[in-house]
Formats: C-alpha cells, structure tokens, sequence
C-alpha cells in the first residue's frame, strides 16, 4: 500500500512537471509579442495588491493542479511518455526569454545612432557638393577668364603659349595682260608654323568691373617664302562689366568689349612676296557677352562677339603689277559654348566649340579696282586639361583641331598665372 502510494506520488510529481514543461515550451513557440505580453502581465501581477496576487496565484495553482490529476492517467498507462527531461525545454525557453529581453533594449538604443549617422552623412555629402562647385568655378575660371571677374582691388598675371600649324596648298597663276594667256601655273604646298607667347594683366577696379591689358610676343615660319620672324604683336586692352548682381535662378551676364591696336609689324607694310608680319595692320574694336550655368557636375558657357575694323588707307604696298592704297577688313564676328568638368580638386577637362568668320573686306589698287575676297569661316574644336600643382596654381593645357579650311590644322596651348613669381593679389 504503502509503495502505491509512493508510485501515485511520483506520477503526480512527474505529471505536474511535464505541464509546467508544456506550457513553458507553448510560450516559447509564441511570438515577441506574446512574449512581451506575459512581461506585461507579470509586472502587472507584480503591481497588484497582495491579496489580488494570493487569489491569483491561488486560482493558477488550481488549475495546474486539475491538468496534472487529468494527465496523472495518462502517466500511470504510458509511463514510457515521460522520460524526456525538462530541463532542456527550460533552459531554452530562459535563454530565449533572456535573449529577446536583451537584444530589444539594444535595438532601441542603435536606432538612434544609426539616424544620427544618416543625417551626418547627408550633412558630409551637401558641404561636398558645394566644395565641388567651387572648385570646378575656380578651375573653369583659371581656363575661361572671359566668362569670369575679380575682386576690387585684385590683380593678377597670365602667361599663354599657343602653337598653330597651318598647311595648304596653293595656285600660283600669272596671266599675261596684253592677251590674257596663262604664262605661269604653279601648284605648290604651303605650310605656317606661328608661335604666340602672351602676357596678359587684369586688375579688380570693382567687383564688377575688371580691366585687362595683353601683351603678344610672335615667331612666324613660312615654308614658302623660305622666311621667319619674330616679333611684337599687336597690343590690345579690354574690360569686362557684370551689369547685374547674381540672384538665385537667373543666369549671371558679362559684358565685355576690347581695343586692338596695330603695333605689330603689319603685312600692308612689308613685302608681301619675301617677308612675314607679326600684326594684323589695323585698328579694331569688339564687344560681345557671355554667360554661364552650373549643372552639378559641369558648367556650361557661352559666349557671342563681334569686331569692326578700321579701314587701312595709304598703303602704297606693291601686289604683282598694281599697287595696293587701301584696306577695308569689314566686320568679323564668332560664338563659342562648351562645358567643364571637374575630376577631382586637381584635376579638370573643358571641351569648347569655337568658330569666327570675316566678311565684306574689301582692298583697293591704283587702277582703280576693287577686290572683295569670298567671306572666311573658322571653326575649331578645342579640349583643355587643367592640373592643380598647388593651392593656388592650375595649369592649363590645350588641344585644338581645325575644323574648316581658313581654321588651324592643330594648334597646341599652355597657360599658367605667374603667381610663381610673386606677381598678383588676391583680394577675399
């Protein structure tokens, strides 16, 4: 007797175990909500008055005790069932339980950090991009002065080398007065190497209004004329006035115009079959626009200018057999556009599209004739590479390509401030 009850016992004791171990292992199966619901009931339970929690435990206490007397049955004919231990389940369902209690609070705090960290690098991105648009400003500016000014006050130095090659070829036709026959007919192949080193000086008067002053040094080689020379070029003084303060949305305007003088050596002075000339001969004057747009991550330019020159009169210049008295050169005018593009803070490209014509020049000879030579058009395409070698040096170097018979087969060019050798100042 005494040994059934002992069995009775320890089945009731297993049976109530093997519940407690069911409903550990349900809670477990549930989600993190369901989790946290039975935190929020146990801290309730916790809050509750002593009496309130004795009737509630009380009430738990009797019902464990019914399902353990309805599976005690089941134990007494299957005692085989309940051989898996429940500590495993147990321990589990704590470490689970811990596990959630732990990584939410974890979760909460990083959120904040994580949004903290996204602000800061959207905040890091802006004050790049406006670095950006500085540094690709200045870098377009270094290349492109026309299209910028300088502060009141400022003044700056430039150097600018430029290579043009020219190749052509010609017919030489002489005719015969008296009867109108050809007497020479020559084809012959042409060819014109001109090198032009310029200094050019530009001083801030205002913050919108720069004056510059250029000052060209020419070497010429004709393959023809088997002849060379070198020279001053001709001088030439200009000014560039922004009428119109910047405003957001509105594209900034300058407004910029030059005198050309003719202090190189002019070709209606020299001969015309043997020598060469460093000048073009004539006074002129020009006056154009520009304009310019910052598109991250490039700036689009513009630009529109016209020239008139004065006409050239007492010449007295042999040509073959008349003698030349005067020259109209007519009116010239062009356009440019293109875009920069800035690599890097050291390195930038700009690409343009540069084309000029002439027309209604007009010469006139002793005899009375007249000779209006067909209109000329120049086109070239040019690409610019700027390097940053300091702070504040960038060198520019440049490659054009003749796109029209009167333009340049190939021109090369190289431009630097020569703030190297102390020369400029630059007023913040």
């Amino acid at each position: 007797m005494i040994e059934m009850k002992w069995m009775n016992r320890s089945a009731l004791a297993l049976s109530i175990g093997l519940a407690l171990s069911g409903q550990i292992y349900a809670q477990e199966a549930t989600d993190s909500a369901a989790v946290q619901d039975a935190v929020d009931a146990n801290t309730v339970a916790i809050e509750m008055p002593e009496s309130v929690a004795s009737s509630y435990a009380s009430t738990e206490q009797v019902a464990i005790a019914d399902e353990a007397a309805d599976t005690a049955q089941v134990a007494e004919i299957a005692p085989t069932a309940i051989t898996p231990t429940a500590e495993a389940p147990e321990a589990e369902t704590e470490t689970a339980v811990t596990a959630t209690q732990t990584e939410d609070p974890n979760a909460a705090e990083g959120a904040t950090p994580a949004s903290s960290d996204t602000a800061s690098q959207a905040l890091q991105q802006q004050e790049g991009d406006a670095t950006q648009q500085e540094n690709l400003e200045e870098v377009f500016t270094a290349s492109e002065q026309q299209y910028s000014l300088v502060k009141k006050g400022s003044y700056s130095g430039t150097y600018d080398f430029e290579y043009s090659y020219y190749r052509d070829t010609q017919l030489d036709l002489a005719l015969d007065d008296g009867q109108s026959q050809i007497t020479r007919l020559r084809i012959e192949d042409n060819a014109n190497h001109n090198i032009t080193n310029t200094f050019t000086v530009q001083y801030g008067v205002l913050d919108n209004l720069t004056l510059t002053g250029s000052l060209p040094l020419v070497a010429k080689s004709d393959v023809i004329k088997d002849a060379t020379t070198a020279g001053l070029g001709d001088i030439s003084f200009g000014a560039r006035w922004e009428p119109f303060p910047l405003k957001q949305g509105r594209l900034p305007l300058i407004l910029f115009g030059n005198v050309s003088t003719k202090t190189g050596d002019s070709p209606y002075e020299v001969n015309a079959d043997t020598e060469l000339s460093t000048g073009k001969g004539y006074y002129s004057v020009g006056a154009g626009a520009s304009t310019r747009k910052y598109i991250d991550p490039v700036v689009l330019f513009a630009s529109l200018s016209a020239n008139y020159g004065f006409e050239e009169k007492d010449i007295n210049q042999r040509r073959g057999s008349r003698i030349l008295e005067s020259f109209d050169p007519g009116i010239s005018g062009g356009f440019a556009f293109g875009f920069a593009y800035s690599f890097n803070y050291d390195v930038s490209m700009t690409m343009s599209y540069q084309q000029s014509f002439n027309t209604a020049s007009e010469y006139r000879f002793n005899t009375g004739e007249t000779s209006e030579p067909a209109d000329q058009s120049s086109a070239s395409l040019a690409i610019s590479l700027g390097v940053r070698i300091s702070p504040e040096t960038i060198v520019n170097g440049s490659v054009g390509i003749g796109l029209t018979e009167d333009a340049p087969d190939i021109s090369l060019g190289l431009s630097f401030p020569l703030d190297f050798i102390g020369f400029g100042k630059q007023v913040r």
